[in-house]
């Protein structure tokens, strides 16, 4: 029997459609870039991330030091050729202070330390009585670690508290535990301490520039007045009246050149209020920096200021030049103002961040922990509080060599 063939049935390939060819060649050139593509991912990150790592586990390095946020890129600020860098930190050593009546006294409590140039003031306590009953004032030297304890100090109240210096005169608060006291002035040259103003509510926070100190002074529940007080002269002036101001006022801080301070409202905001001094003159320049301006301070040139009242919670921004605020750190426990630097501490560090150069440092190191007591000119004080226990008060002092000397603050100010 003939069997016939069934067209239908035919095995014969037909050639491939185009279209279907070109795909086929897409997806194989796809492939490659992709395989290509992880290579160079591998590559990158064995360059970003592998050997850095290993490099930092044979140094005994923690890895994760090295991929922590910095500062510094957080502002921008006018390169300098200035060289940034801080002298060796020394330390204030007092073995003991033998006094005119022939007696020897422990130093052990150097409260509030204040630098201003070679000289750092402080309060400490001779008397046996009271936990706390801070009595005299002491100036020590740091370039002949010399001591003197100033002459002629009557303490009125309960302590002395918030010494400050400039030149040839020293400011401190003669302070009652439970409110009021008086603000007292020093000359040096004279050795003769004055009264500047009696206070009955809560203790101002002074600032001093120069022969000048300013403050804001409660005169009531309600009403707060701001000074400026001239040491040489003996003569004060009312700066600002605020009168039904529950919520009060920030400190004033006083430079060569000008006088900050923020005004508080009923809704909690803060906006910075600014006195130029200008030949002899004064008038109001306002900077508008937005209402979270918080405790603002000068150095005549540079603004620094928290974005929060408690300051810990907020942002540290920094304005040069009345320019913009920048952000220069975050959670700051306190902070104080030199000639050209911001000094803060932070998780129980110090660090300084310069106004005229892109670039922070950190003065202290990991196993201590320090607080930051003042700021003044081109120095900065600053507590070692590692050890709880300790008897005599550790206090250490800096000085940062890139500080210009002829800048407008050179009477210092803004400080804390």
């Amino acid at each position: 029997m003939k069997r016939r063939k069934h067209r239908g049935m035919s095995t014969i390939r037909r050639p491939m459609g185009v279209d279907r060819v070109r795909k086929s060649n897409v997806w194989s050139m796809w492939r490659y870039i992709v395989l290509i593509a992880i290579a160079a991912a591998v590559v990158l990150v064995m360059i970003f991330f592998g050997f850095p790592l290993i490099e930092d586990l044979l140094k005994g390095v923690d890895p994760s030091l090295r991929y922590q946020p910095k500062v510094e890129a957080e502002f921008n600020l006018a390169e300098t050729k200035a060289e940034t860098g801080t002298a060796a930190p020394g330390e204030i050593y007092i073995n003991a202070y033998q006094d005119g009546d022939g007696q020897e006294y422990k130093v052990r409590i150097k409260n509030e330390p204040f630098i201003d140039g070679e000289n750092i003031i402080f309060t400490t306590q001779f008397s046996q009585q009271g936990a706390l009953a801070l009595d005299t004032v002491m100036i020590y030297n740091t370039q002949t670690g010399e001591v003197q304890k100033l002459p002629n100090v009557e303490k009125k109240y309960d302590r002395l508290l918030s010494p400050m210096l400039s030149g040839n005169y020293a400011v401190w608060v003669d302070c009652l535990d439970k409110g009021g006291g008086r603000i007292v002035g020093y000359d040096l040259s004279s050795q003769q301490q004055f009264l500047i103003k009696e206070f009955v509510y809560a203790q101002p926070q002074i600032s001093i520039a120069g022969d000048v100190i300013a403050f804001m002074q409660w005169a009531g529940d309600s009403t707060q007045r701001l000074y400026v007080y001239n040491l040489k002269t003996r003569e004060s002036a009312t700066v600002r009246l605020y009168e039904n101001t529950a919520s009060g006022n920030s400190a004033a801080s006083i430079s060569g050149s000008d006088l900050v301070w923020s005004e508080y409202d009923a809704q909690g905001n803060g906006t910075l209020k600014r006195v130029a001094f200008v030949n002899g003159a004064s008038k109001t320049e306002n900077y508008e920096f937005g209402n979270q301006v918080f405790e603002p301070k000068t150095n005549g040139k540079d603004i620094v200021f928290a974005t929060t009242k408690d300051i810990i919670s907020g942002s540290l921004m920094l304005s040069t030049n009345g320019n913009a605020p920048v952000k220069i750190a975050e959670n700051v426990a306190n902070y104080a103002l030199g000639d050209n630097f911001v000094a803060y501490t932070k998780d129980m560090k110090v660090t300084v961040c310069y106004t005229d150069a892109q670039m922070t440092q950190t003065m202290t190191g990991d196993t201590t922990k320090n607080l930051l007591a003042s700021a003044n000119k081109n120095g900065i004080c600053y507590y070692d509080t590692t050890d709880t226990e300790i008897a005599d008060e550790a206090v250490l002092y800096a000085y940062m060599e890139s500080a210009h000397s002829e800048t407008p603050a050179q009477n210092g100010g803004a400080n804390g």
